[in-house]
């Protein structure tokens, strides 16, 4: 009886639902990946399985550089002294991983900041540290230069004008240095319903002051990155339209911007409102609700649905030359499709620096799921960082929590 109703089930919230042929989605373009044992230091054994394996580039190795510890570590940020700073979610934690011989592998753990309550963004301004939570933004600060951030201040209060709890829990944050702002991501408290104050981009100046929505319809930007004078984002689509429906879109956020959520994607394709009990009740559509979905252009990326982007970094000039120009984007994973997707890092192109389009998408790290219908896997990648030596560090969250790197093997 479980059986028949689970197939019921399956079909009637829309896996059969087919993308339409007018929908633009980003070329796919393979590169060469060979498996390569996960390699493990000695102080690491006992913590990971030793025979786990990741399919990576050639001319590269991939390493354990930290586990134990860690619960739900999500985003990365480096700090003072090229220290690696990982948001560790469940503990309520910054954590703090120095490698000062750089050899790949964290020299021991920190606890720089504690006492939050769902940290998931970290970033570094005007020496200063903070920290994205589900209700406030923390400024902190280390006045004595010792690594531990000592003093916490709510920087940010209310997010959401006090709708955050519940749905989407994350929080990223963004600064823009030139232009001394600050953008934080507020993801939707469900899967499609109509919201304010939530599935929004706002801005603030960088002393917290003159809040106010810079982009909307954007259900979930988990990622978000700065890139040459411009904010991208990383989005996270609505469930139940099909398996390959909506595609994930990566985009320049523009300010005044509508992204899509909760009544269309790609470059303004209507949702199938008969899906779903969820998109009927979006129903009836206004005027407004038709003028926003008219004012949609095709975003820079669209791939594969519920591969749910996470983390996105721009790549720079010690990468090889076919990693230089675009940006690598962590995909979690899906759980809404019949057939699992993601679990691995892919890399965007460009063709130049200035572009505002990928020209193609690249996988360049997989393995954390065996590619077969079912969903078996040894981890959920989500936080990125890169650095000036060509290293890209990346992290599960989920089944083995722990930071890797992916280092250029020596001559």
């Amino acid at each position: 009886m479980k059986i028949v109703f689970s197939i019921v089930f399956c079909t009637a919230l829309g896996w059969g639902l087919q993308l339409p042929a007018s929908v633009r989605m980003t070329p796919v373009h393979s590169i060469p990946l060979h498996s390569s044992p996960v390699l493990v230091a000695e102080k690491f054994k006992g913590k990971i399985s030793p025979n786990h394996s990741l399919n990576i580039p050639e001319g590269y190795s991939v390493q354990v550089f930290h586990i134990g510890g860690l619960s739900k570590p999500r985003f990365f940020a480096w700090g003072p002294e090229s220290v690696l700073y990982v948001a560790n979610k469940h503990s309520g934690e910054i954590i703090a991983l120095p490698d000062k011989n750089y050899d790949g592998i964290a020299d021991t753990a920190i606890v720089a900041a504690s006492g939050f309550r769902k940290p998931h963004d970290v970033k570094f301004y005007n020496n200063a540290m903070y920290v994205a939570d589900e209700t406030q933004i923390f400024k902190c600060e280390d006045r004595n230069n010792d690594g531990i951030y000592e003093t916490k201040k709510v920087f940010i209060d209310n997010i959401a004008a006090g709708r955050s709890t519940g749905g989407h829990d994350t929080r990223t944050i963004v600064f823009d240095p030139q232009k001394k702002k600050l953008y934080l991501s507020i993801g939707s408290q469900c899967n499609v319903c109509r919201e304010e104050h939530r599935a929004v981009i706002e801005q603030y100046n960088d002393d917290g002051t003159g809040g106010r929505i810079f982009a909307a319809g954007i259900r979930n930007a988990v990622g978000m990155t700065f890139f040459n004078g411009r904010l991208w984002a990383a989005n996270n689509g609505f469930d139940w339209q099909g398996d390959d429906i909506p595609p994930e879109w990566i985009d320049v956020v523009r300010d005044g911007g509508f992204y899509g959520y909760p009544y269309a994607y790609a470059h303004g394709v209507w949702v199938d409102f008969s899906a779903n009990k969820q998109y009927q009740d979006l129903l009836p559509l206004t005027k407004k609700d038709k003028e926003k979905v008219q004012s949609m252009v095709q975003p820079a990326a669209l791939v594969q649905a519920h591969s749910a982007p996470m983390a996105i970094e721009f790549s720079n000039a010690s990468f090889p030359k076919n990693f230089q120009q675009g940006a690598f984007a962590v995909f979690r994973g899906s759980w809404n499709r019949s057939v699992p997707t993601g679990y691995k890092i892919v890399f965007l192109s460009m063709n130049s620096p200035q572009d505002t389009v990928f020209t193609s998408v690249s996988d360049c790290i997989t393995g954390f799921h065996d590619g077969s219908a079912r969903r078996t896997l040894w981890g959920r990648p989500v936080g990125l960082e890169t650095d000036a030596r060509g290293n890209l560090y990346f992290g599960s969250d989920e089944i083995t929590e722990a930071i890797f790197i992916l280092r250029p093997k020596k001559n």
